[in-house]
């Protein structure tokens, strides 16, 4: 960890002054009916819904609810306001971000202190009059047993494609009118809403990756409305939504770079590392034979295909604490597939199987968190039209990113037949907000690659990036980057241009 830098510009004592000044919020809290909340998930935090307009070019017609939950500021007397906290997808249920905030994940206890922190489930997603694109699991299952995350041959790339031409049929037919009501541009008017609900005279918000569109189509359609914003693990918000193919592509390649960092750290750790010695060279053959056929393991759980890996491989990815587990899981099945045995002191353990997730709360349908996905990207951007055109994408982005370019590219066939929602937000993105923006990115975040936090930061018409030279999708594991959340988010001050934090975990800790 870095020593805390004191020295503050002139620019940044002026903006701590305003950011903290008596009065950042107001009592009128009366326009949030908030009470005990029923779910026992959320068992001990507070609950609430809230109207807001359907479409908001007929502000006085048809409405549509959003769900939140709140953990109250811990000093009510010296309470500075509410921060929103997002936590991505899209279609990721935020409500539970106050439980992640409790238990001390999100910010300290200093901020916690001063600030009510709320989570909300965003327009259609979870709790919030969720979209629905079928009327029960199985018929979304059987259209996703037709698609595969890397189809290969032909059959499986012409199945892959129909099938997802069919769930955007489904969801036309079944979601109704708040398909085309999703777009990220609505849930930044939405999250205005709410922080006038709460009484709060400008916005205190935390992002993460999809999220820091969310923050940074705010900080464009209400730049005096902006107090403390933190965007943490950035999309590039041009290229998301103007350049969506390009995104991808450069996407795929964060997630290579990630993944050459994890084979790296793992043969320096040695012992420390379970699939240490020539890890690259293990792993791209572990690929290549999957992609020829499934692999019998029974020591992981039975059969493996390429869906498997590629799928458990990007989720490793994401959190630097999975990577030894996750170097122990690869050694088994490189070892059960190309011969050697593993090692004794090698536990078998059941290798996880690529496949929609459920949604992001219980409910009686389970696919809402696929089903928002889709809605939101497919309205905040343009593909292209023609179903034809992916396999030879797939193919461009798989030459650069042979593990992960394939699944980039058909991740997107879905949206060629999406209804084209002109209800969007794609620029300026340079408006200059009342008070600057803090960007938060790793060097080694897979799925919002750095540069696109660099990006950020220059696109945003008022912006600081802070570094965390470190691995993972947004920042974890390092104090630093917590202290300066919490100077930003209660006075205001920004870490010093060219500021980089460490991480306190090694990818392969020695053991104890």
């Amino acid at each position: 960890m870095r020593p805390f830098i004191a020295a503050l510009t002139g620019v940044t004592l002026a903006l701590t002054a305003a950011i903290a000044a008596p009065g950042a919020a107001t009592a009128a809290t009366s326009g949030v009916p908030w009470a005990a909340c029923t779910e026992a998930n959320l068992a001990g935090f507070e609950c609430a819904t809230r109207e807001v307009p359907l479409d908001y070019d007929k502000p006085r017609g048809a409405t549509t609810t959003i769900a939140l939950a709140r953990r109250p500021a811990d000093d009510p007397a010296h309470k500075i306001g509410t921060i929103f906290v997002n936590p991505g997808g899209p279609g990721g249920a935020g409500r539970g971000m106050v439980v992640a905030a409790a238990a001390g994940r999100i910010v300290g206890p200093d901020v916690l202190a001063r600030f009510d922190i709320v989570g909300f489930d965003p327009r259609g997603i979870g709790a919030s009059d969720p979209v629905q694109c079928f009327p029960t699991d199985a018929e979304a299952e059987a259209l996703f047993a037709q698609m595969r995350l890397v189809p290969l041959s032909r059959a499986e790339i012409s199945s892959t494609i129909r099938a997802n031409l069919a769930y955007t049929d489904g969801c036309v037919r079944n979601a109704g009118p708040l398909l085309e009501h999703m777009s990220t541009l609505n849930v930044a008017k939405d999250l205005d809403q709410l922080r006038q609900a709460v009484g709060d005279r400008k916005l205190n918000y935390i992002g993460y990756s999809y999220g820091t569109l969310i923050g940074a189509t705010y900080a464009n359609l209400f730049p005096s409305n902006v107090r403390a914003v933190v965007i943490d693990g950035n999309v590039d918000p041009d290229q998301r939504t103007n350049h969506r193919m390009d995104n991808k592509f450069e996407r795929a390649g964060g997630f290579e770079i990630v993944l050459s960092a994890f084979l790296s750290e793992c043969d320096k750790a040695g012992a420390n590392c379970a699939f240490a010695g020539d890890a690259r060279t293990k792993f791209d053959a572990l690929r290549d034979r999957l992609r020829q056929g499934p692999a019998e393991v029974p020591d992981l759980g039975g059969t493996v295909t390429i869906d498997d890996l590629t799928d458990f491989i990007s989720g490793t990815m994401y959190n630097i604490a999975s990577w030894p587990d996750a170097a122990v899981t690869l050694q088994i099945a490189y070892d059960a597939v190309l011969g050697g045995g593993a090692p004794a002191a090698l536990a078998a353990r059941p290798f996880p199987k690529a496949k929609p997730g459920p949604g992001w709360s219980a409910d009686d349908y389970l696919y809402n968190g696929n089903d928002s996905f889709l809605a939101v990207n497919c309205a905040d951007t343009r593909v292209p039209r023609d179903p034809a055109a992916y396999p030879g994408i797939a193919a461009r982005f798989e030459k650069a990113s042979p593990t992960f370019g394939r699944a980039e590219a058909f991740g997107e066939v879905a949206c060629a037949n999406w209804p084209l929602i002109n209800e969007r937000y794609h620029g300026p993105w340079n408006r200059r907000t009342a008070n600057t923006v803090l960007v938060v990115n790793p060097t080694h975040d897979p799925a919002t690659r750095y540069d696109f936090a660099v990006r950020m930061t220059r696109e945003l018409g008022n912006a600081r990036l802070l570094t965390l030279d470190g691995y993972g999708h947004t920042t974890r594991y390092s104090a630093c980057i917590t202290g300066w959340y919490s100077r930003y988010l209660i006075d205001g001050a920004l870490p010093p241009a060219g500021t980089h934090c460490q991480q306190d975990r090694a990818p392969f800790p020695a053991a104890p």
